[in-house]
């Protein structure tokens, strides 16, 4: 397995057919964050969403603005087909919701498993468990492939792609 995941969702699929034909995005390219490289996500793109929410991502994560705290926001505006694509996967069903403390390490370099087996990029999860509380924080999932939406005190806050584990 190599230690960078392959995006096989449509979630990323969508961000990249939205930067595909974007100037920005072919100066800048999208970069999720590596589990083999130890350290916090890199925002490079920003999403106004429907609700009036910010969201900023790095490809594989994509956090509230209010909850994640940049530094600055990022000067990449995704258009709003892609925010309400996010929209939609944040409010969608999901079949499980586990608390962040259910996480057990992951067979992969800097990686968690969720009891039924997703497993998630340990520079995610570590994020996450710095900016929010992880009494108060879920996880909803559905599939190893679907992205994982994530919740606190009842409103989704972020969402997140699952490691590639191979076929």
């Amino acid at each position: 397995m190599k230690p960078f995941p392959r995006a096989r969702d449509s979630l990323i699929a969508a961000l990249m057919i939205a930067l595909a034909g974007s100037a920005a995005a072919q100066t800048s390219p999208i970069k999720p964050s590596s589990p083999s490289v130890v350290s916090p996500p890199t925002w490079s793109r920003v999403l106004h969403m429907p609700d009036g929410r910010t969201f900023v991502t790095d490809g594989g994560l994509s956090v509230d603005a209010k909850l994640a705290k940049p530094a600055a926001l990022p000067t990449v505006v995704l258009p709003p087909e892609t925010a309400k694509n996010l929209a939609g996967r944040l409010t969608a069903t999901y079949d499980r919701e586990i608390g962040l403390g259910d996480l057990r390490p992951g067979s992969f370099k800097n990686s968690f498993t969720t009891p039924d087996g997703i497993a998630l990029n340990g520079n995610y999860v570590d994020f996450l468990r710095q900016i929010a509380s992880p009494a108060r924080t879920r996880l909803r999932t559905r599939g190893k492939t679907d992205p994982v939406v994530v919740v606190t005190d009842g409103q989704a806050v972020a969402i997140m792609m699952p490691l590639a584990t191979g076929r």
